[in-house]
């Protein structure tokens, strides 16, 4: 009984020592907030590309960091409401997918680091302004390259048409930059604004009214969840859809040369691993220009596009 008693206090201060840890490493468990602009499979991707990243780095979900999840579902006006929780909830990080997310962040969020991705640039989104806590990588943007492509596709290429989301200034801008790379090479530009996934079938129509040659898709979060239906009317009128994010040809779209989103995810997350180390970043912001080429060889057949045997063997095939 005696070494019983003896033995009490040590048992006794073994389960204080293992329940203050306990309550440490639950109070180091960092906060993370993530915001995404749209429900999109593309976008999911650029998601699993970043949180990839930090778990090969020995950041595990619930034992390292604890995910306040979030998704605007195409409200641009939930943006502001959501960041504001993040900081109401004292997060350590914030983490934007999405061009508009970064913006907002950038506009609401000063003192909480902010890393973005699947983004534009904060100076091609003329933010006047670039806060000291945004990290990121970013897509410059190679419209030369891509409009090249485009043009190597279909040789006779006279008129583009280019539906496009004027509330987003995204879609604003990569529509914009495009127009004027095609005018520069001669071909001229039909653009429609939509407003709505519900208005896209009409405008798209009053686009293949115009007899242009091919619809483009730029970096447009509202056409693109409604590619689908966009794709079967390329398909029914023989208009191809060519598009600036490689994985929306899953979609339905015939070609797609653009930034890769699992790595473009991945190498974001590694900005986050470093802030979550605490290390200081001397490149904060960079851009990602390696870019992937996509056909979709079912879609090219419905909707009319022969491509030059060049521009095959250098694709990755969809069937």
């Amino acid at each position: 009984m005696n070494h019983k008693r003896k033995f009490l206090p040590v048992l006794f201060s073994l389960a204080a020592l293992i329940l203050f840890q306990s309550c440490a490493n639950k109070e180091e468990m960092k906060k993370i907030g993530y915001i995404q602009i749209g429900q999109d499979v593309v976008l999911d991707i650029g998601k699993e590309g970043f949180f990839k990243a930090l778990a090969d780095s020995g950041f595990i979900q619930g034992e390292h960091y604890k995910l306040i999840d979030n998704n605007a579902q195409g409200e641009l006006s939930m943006i502001p409401t959501i960041l504001q929780s993040f900081q109401a909830q004292g997060v350590d990080l914030i983490v934007t997918n999405g061009t508009p997310c970064m913006v907002a962040a950038a506009q609401v969020a000063s003192q909480i680091p902010v890393v973005f991705t699947i983004s534009f640039g904060p100076e091609q989104m003329k933010l006047k302004s670039i806060p000291t806590n945004l990290y990121g990588v970013y897509d410059p943007l190679d419209v030369s390259r891509i409009a090249e492509r485009f043009c190597a596709c279909i040789p006779s290429l006279d008129i583009v048409g280019i539906p496009y989301n004027n509330s987003e200034p995204n879609a604003e801008y990569s529509a914009k930059v495009f127009a004027r790379e095609f005018e520069k090479r001669g071909i001229a530009v039909e653009r429609a604004s939509v407003t709505s996934t519900n208005d896209l079938p009409m405008v798209v129509q009053s686009l293949i009214d115009r007899s242009v040659d091919a619809l483009v898709i730029t970096a447009d979060n509202l056409i693109y969840r409604g590619l689908n239906v966009v794709g079967k009317m390329a398909g029914e009128n023989k208009v191809p859809l060519l598009v600036t994010e490689p994985m929306q040809v899953e979609k339905g779209a015939a070609v797609g040369m653009g930034i890769n989103y699992e790595y473009w995810g991945y190498l974001s997350g590694l900005k986050a691993v470093e802030i979550l180390r605490g290390r200081q970043i001397t490149q904060k912001i960079e851009p990602i220009t390696d870019l992937d080429w996509i056909v979709n060889t079912k879609a090219c057949e419905e909707q009319g596009l022969v491509l030059p045997p060049e521009l095959i063997r250098e694709a990755r095939i969809i069937h």
